[in-house]
């Protein structure tokens, strides 16, 4: 089942609103996202579900909601986060996120949460750019004389 406000491009692709991005060594990344318009709890807390596109691996967090570090919670919401330790040994590039909301404050298991609140897709960078090395090789030339 797919959330009404993602665009279908065809059988593999979609469009979403959100977009995440950082990198796997970052200690404190903020996390900023509007999950408050679609919650349906008095003080839910939030289970942030992680999928890798290709590996289908899966990184599954909860983050309270005294967490939350937004001056206007019923505007957006914002959490830190750190990277370099959820994310330790997996594959970067793209990951697809679902934010469910729940009473629970331990669960990790998305079928038992209450309600998907928000989709997205995060990039999910190297540690390091990548650099290119240009050979220099003397070019030297046998010629035959004769």
């Amino acid at each position: 089942m797919l959330p009404g406000f993602l665009l279908k491009q065809n059988r593999g692709f979609y469009i979403y609103r959100y977009m995440l991005e950082f990198r796997q060594n970052e200690t404190a990344v903020a996390i900023i996202l509007t999950l408050t318009e679609l919650v349906t709890l008095a003080a839910p807390n939030f289970l942030f579900v992680f999928t890798h596109v290709t590996t289908k691996d899966q990184v599954a967090f909860v983050k309270l909601d005294s967490d939350d570090e937004s001056e206007y919670p019923e505007r957006y919401n914002q959490f830190t986060i750190d990277p370099a330790v959820l994310f330790a040994g997996k594959n970067t590039g793209e990951w697809h996120y679902v934010v469910y909301e729940q009473a629970s404050d331990t669960n990790i298991d998305p079928a038992l949460a209450t309600n998907p609140v928000e989709y997205g897709k995060l990039m999910l960078d190297r540690t390091t750019d990548f650099s290119y090395q240009m050979y220099d090789s003397p070019t030297q030339y046998k010629a035959y004389n004769g």
